[in-house]
C-alpha cells in the first residue's frame, strides 16, 4: 500500500484529533491516520500538490489570499521539506518519516504553523509538546 502526502501534512497529522472538519474531511484523516497507525511502513510518496488529505479541505473554497493558498502551502511544503530531509517524487516509510518528525522542536513547529487556521485555534500546538 503506498499513500501519497504533501510534506507539510506530516506535521498536520501529528496534532489530528478530528475536530473543525466537514464529515467527509473527519472521514478522509481518519482513513489515514488509522492506515499508518495500523502500519506505520506504509509507503509514503511525497508530492508537492493537492493529495488525498486535502479532497475536502475547507481552505480550497476560500480566498485565495488565505494562509491555505495554493501558494502559501507550497512554501510551507518547501521548508518542511527542507527540515525533514526529504524530496518530492521520492517514497519514504511513514516510521522513517516519523523518526525525521523527532526533529521538530515546539519552536520550530510554532515558527512553522503559527499562521494556520488550526494552529490559531490552539488545535494542534501541543503535537511537538511530547
Amino acid at each position: 500500500m503506498q499513500i501519497s502526502l504533501r510534506p507539510h501534512h506530516f506535521l498536520c497529522l501529528q496534532g489530528y484529533k478530528g475536530l473543525n472538519y466537514s464529515n467527509n474531511q473527519v472521514h478522509i484523516w481518519n482513513d489515514v491516520v488509522n492506515k499508518l497507525k495500523t502500519n506505520p511502513d506504509t509507503d509514503i510518496l511525497i508530492i508537492n500538490k493537492n493529495d488525498y488529505l486535502c479532497s475536502y479541505c475547507p481552505a480550497k473554497f476560500k480566498n485565495s489570499d488565505s494562509n491555505c493558498s495554493e501558494k502559501s502551502v507550497q512554501n510551507l511544503d518547501r521548508k518542511v521539506s527542507e527540515i525533514l530531509n526529504i524530496t518530492e517524487g521520492k517514497k519514504y516509510k511513514y516510521s522513517e518519516i516519523l523518526e525525521k518528525l523527532k526533529s521538530i522542536t515546539i519552536q520550530k513547529h510554532e515558527q512553522l504553523c503559527s499562521t494556520c487556521y488550526w494552529w490559531i485555534k490552539g488545535l494542534c500546538r501541543d503535537s511537538f509538546a511530547k
